[in-house]
Order: structure tokens, then C-alpha cells, then sequence
């Protein structure tokens, strides 16, 4: 194995680091290695053209090159003037929690139509509380009594 393989290798794990550290949309692993690696051989190309006058780690050099040319491309890749080539949809995977699954989509956008009438009359630490209690935290019975009452109130009244 010549000296280039070597490096190559060596910048494996580099490269995985970084990937996990600045995830750029669209981008798979494979992705991350190609341009690793390009990058890693242009700085071998550069140093055998002009080799430098002081002994420097390769390595180190090479993960802060990296780590800046990723944060350029996620930059670029969530620039708001490229917001319009982003997907207007969510992946299915992201979205299946959003729902109760034994409800039918009727019966989750009228949830969600509710939660929103209900966050217009309660008071900002109501809210905080009634989140914390959809996200089944335990709070005060007494204050949890309160918001119940409330929303029972503007049910009856409104419905």
C-alpha cells in the first residue's frame, strides 16, 4: 500500500465525524466520502507542489478544511434563496408521529383545530400547562382541575 492509500484510509474516520456534526439535506454518506476524499487529495496534490517550510499534522489541517467546506454547503444548501427548491411535503417517516393512529385524519385535523382555539384563550402559563399535560408530564392536580374546567367551559359554550 503506497503512502496515498494510507492517507485515504486514515480519513475515513474523519470524515464520519463531520458528517455527524453538520448534516447536510439530501446528502448520503457516500456523498460526504467522495468530497472528503477530493478535498484530501488536492491538499496532498498542494503540499507535494509546494511542501511546507514547518512539519504540520495532515490530519488536523485536513478535518478543519473539511469541517468549513461542509458548513459552506449547508450554507448553500438552506439559503433562503433556495428555499423554493425545497420540498413542499414531509417525509412519511417524519410525520407519523404527529397523529394518533386510531383516528382518522378528520377527527386529527379537528384536534388540531381545537388545540389551536384553546391556546387563544388560555392565559401563556395555561398553555405551558396544558402542553406539558399533551405531552403527559405531571402537573398540580389543583392547576390541572382548573384547565380542564376551562376548556370544558369554552366547549360547552362554543360547541
Amino acid at each position: 500500500m503506497d503512502q496515498l492509500e494510507i492517507m485515504l484510509k486514515k480519513i475515513a474516520p474523519i470524515i464520519m465525524n463531520c458528517q455527524k456534526k453538520t448534516a447536510i439535506p439530501s446528502w448520503e454518506l457516500d456523498d460526504y466520502m467522495q468530497e472528503g476524499m477530493i478535498i484530501a487529495l488536492e491538499m496532498y496534490h498542494q503540499i507535494l507542489l509546494n511542501p511546507p517550510n514547518t512539519p504540520f499534522n495532515f490530519y488536523v489541517y485536513f478535518k478543519v478544511k473539511f469541517s468549513c467546506y461542509l458548513i459552506d454547503q449547508h450554507r448553500k444548501a438552506t439559503a433562503f434563496k433556495r428555499k423554493f427548491d425545497q420540498l413542499d411535503y414531509y417525509e412519511l417517516s417524519e410525520t407519523i408521529n404527529l397523529f394518533d393512529q386510531r383516528q382518522n385524519v378528520s377527527e386529527n385535523v379537528m384536534y388540531d383545530l381545537l388545540c389551536q382555539e384553546i391556546h387563544l384563550f388560555l392565559t401563556p402559563e395555561e398553555v405551558r400547562l396544558f402542553e406539558a399535560l399533551k405531552r403527559g408530564e405531571k402537573i398540580d392536580r389543583n392547576q390541572k382541575y382548573r384547565i380542564k374546567k376551562k376548556i370544558m367551559d369554552y366547549i360547552k359554550r362554543y360547541w
